[in-house]
């Protein structure tokens, strides 16, 4: 119905203003682009329209005059449709009964399809998340990461997007040396010498296990080695294991990539060279104190960046470079990157990056996620891998569950501090905002298998639907046509949160409707339209929760 009278607002424009050129035609007579959306106050109406606000100059009309004019036009066009204008020239739809009853048996058809939109035109978008340095089992703030990565993926997929999960391995550098020092003193504890892990070494027990895992006949291979091949081999033995897991505790997680992108593979490809000379190419690069340097600050940086030190190694700057000039050349209309917040200072060198390769404006998309606290009984828990002291992804899984654990992160905005209450996740209860969508899921599935035992018919017959007039019903009909644009409107935000928000609207609209109105009665045509309506509402908070990868439970 949304898509219906934004056809006829514009179908008036080019009726009665036929010499004009529209905007929303791709015309040139400047910004005309109206919004058809629900009101923010419900009692204002279905929908609402800005169309007479935005065209009035155009037409040279005072908005108040023009909204009406369009009101009776789409009054005439949609029986039982009434419009109203509001204040300086708002219009305010209310819907023909009939549309709110007709879209229970819309949902019940398209299915899992309901909601799903090409509002992304086809756009290829590379979204990256995660990407923790593999040094370490992924802790709680990779958790985060993860939830709100995959969801946004879902999301952008199921708006019409062409999505590449991608997961960029730091498997080079000084932190892959450090790992294998550190796993190579472990092993020499072992064999009773006092423990000497590097001073950057890694301190958590996971390294200790690796090293009781070794096999004693390998290590003597590495030991023979000279010391920078040996380094390697034990450095190249712990990233092997460790990405293993991190591909376990990923798809556990239910967060998979289709992209396991290796840092080392640009370094063994030549693509920083390949990067440094486009940079040399463009006069982007100069020597200064025996290093070369990067022009960042013609880019809006606040300095410029070194990408080759004095001894001549690499650094990140030109690794994140090459990557990106990889990920341009892979042909991606957008490279969407979800970073933690101690990455704050490293959106302006990347957007230079972005310029300099020549990638177009607006390509690259930095999401910062905010720190993740993890709290029980009011106690702060460590969680730094160097520290030894630490929280996994699979330890919080094992205590709260995935559902629990991705709500939990997906109920709060990106750049919201969140504080994850450890007993708080544990309370398995209807007060649960976590839990409050899939009680109205088993509560529905429930109710469908009771009605089918009494051997009632869920689908709706004949005119079984007009039957559903009451406010709870209209009100619960009313939230589930919003799905749609929530989910096209939560993947343009980058905003998951908005998703689970309004899933719990859902829950409290249906909650609202089953505490008022008996769904299974005597008569026989209402109760097939209330189980008809039951059914569409299980639907869209199964495709929700499905975008979430969280279980829409049949029993809880």
């Amino acid at each position: 119905m949304k898509e219906r009278l934004a056809a006829l607002l514009a179908d008036y424009f080019r009726t009665q203003f036929p010499g004009l050129n529209w905007a929303f035609d791709g015309g040139d007579q400047g910004p005309a682009e109206f919004a058809v959306q629900p009101p923010r106050d419900a009692a204002h109406g279905d929908l609402a329209s800005n169309a007479a606000m935005v065209t009035a100059k155009l037409c040279g009309l005072p908005p108040r005059e023009l909204a009406e004019a369009l009101g009776r036009w789409c009054e005439e066009r949609l029986p039982g449709l009434r419009a109203e204008v509001a204040g300086p020239g708002f219009l305010n739809f209310r819907l023909p009964v009939a549309a709110h009853q007709d879209l229970v048996a819309r949902i019940l058809a398209a299915g899992a399809d309901y909601g799903r939109s090409e509002a992304g035109g086809g756009q290829r978008v590379d979204l990256e998340f995660v990407s923790a340095n593999p040094t370490g089992p992924p802790v709680v703030v990779s958790a985060r990461a993860a939830a709100f990565g995959s969801t946004l993926a879902n999301l952008l997929a199921f708006s019409g997007h062409a999505v590449t999960r991608e997961y960029y391995l730091n498997d080079a550098g000084s932190q892959v040396d450090a790992l294998g020092e550190s796993l190579r003193a472990r092993w020499r504890e072992l064999q009773g010498e006092p423990l000497a892990l590097p001073e950057n070494g890694y301190h958590g027990l996971y390294v200790k296990a690796m090293a009781e895992a070794l096999d004693p006949s390998q290590v003597a291979a590495w030991e023979t080695l000279p010391a920078e091949a040996r380094g390697r081999a034990y450095a190249e033995h712990a990233l092997a294991g460790i990405v293993e897991s991190l591909r376990s505790e990923m798809s556990r997680f239910r967060t998979d990539f289709d992209v396991w992108f290796s840092e080392r593979s640009l370094h063994d490809g030549g693509k920083l060279d390949e990067a440094l000379s486009l940079f040399e190419a463009k006069g982007l690069v100069y020597e200064a104190d025996g290093a070369r340097w990067f022009r960042s600050s013609d880019f809006g940086d606040d300095k410029d960046r070194v990408v080759l030190r004095s001894d001549g190694r690499p650094t990140y700057f030109l690794a994140d470079a090459a990557y990106h000039l990889d990920k341009l050349r892979r042909g991606y209309d957008k490279a969407l990157n979800v970073l933690g917040p101690d990455h704050h200072g490293h959106v302006a060198r990347m957007q230079a990056i972005a310029q300099a390769i020549g990638a177009p404006e607006g390509w690259l998309e930095i999401l910062l996620l905010q720190w993740v606290t993890l709290v029980e009984n009011g106690e702060t828990v460590a969680m730094s891998k160097r520290a030894g002291e630490f929280v996994t992804m699979g330890d919080l899984v094992d205590d709260v569950g995935v559902d629990v654990a991705r709500t939990y992160f997906l109920a709060r905005r990106r750049d919201s501090h969140l504080e994850f209450d450890l007993v708080q996740a544990r309370e398995q209860s209807s007060k649960s905002r976590v839990f409050y969508a899939q009680y109205a899921t088993a509560r529905i599935a429930g109710i469908l298998r009771k009605a089918e035992e009494a051997g009632l018919d869920a689908a709706p017959e004949g005119e079984d639907l007009a039957r559903l007039t009451s406010e709870e019903e209209l009100g619960l009909i009313r939230t589930l046509a919003e799905f749609p644009d929530q989910v096209a409107g939560a993947a343009a935000a980058r905003e998951p949160n908005r998703l689970f928000n309004y899933l719990s609207d859902v829950a409290a609209g249906f909650h609202r409707f089953y505490h008022e109105r008996q769904v299974v009665g005597d008569d026989a045509a209402l109760s097939r339209a209330r189980l008809a309506l039951c059914r569409a509402t299980r639907q869209v908070l199964a495709n929700g929760l499905g975008l979430m990868a969280v279980d829409a439970p049949e029993r809880m």
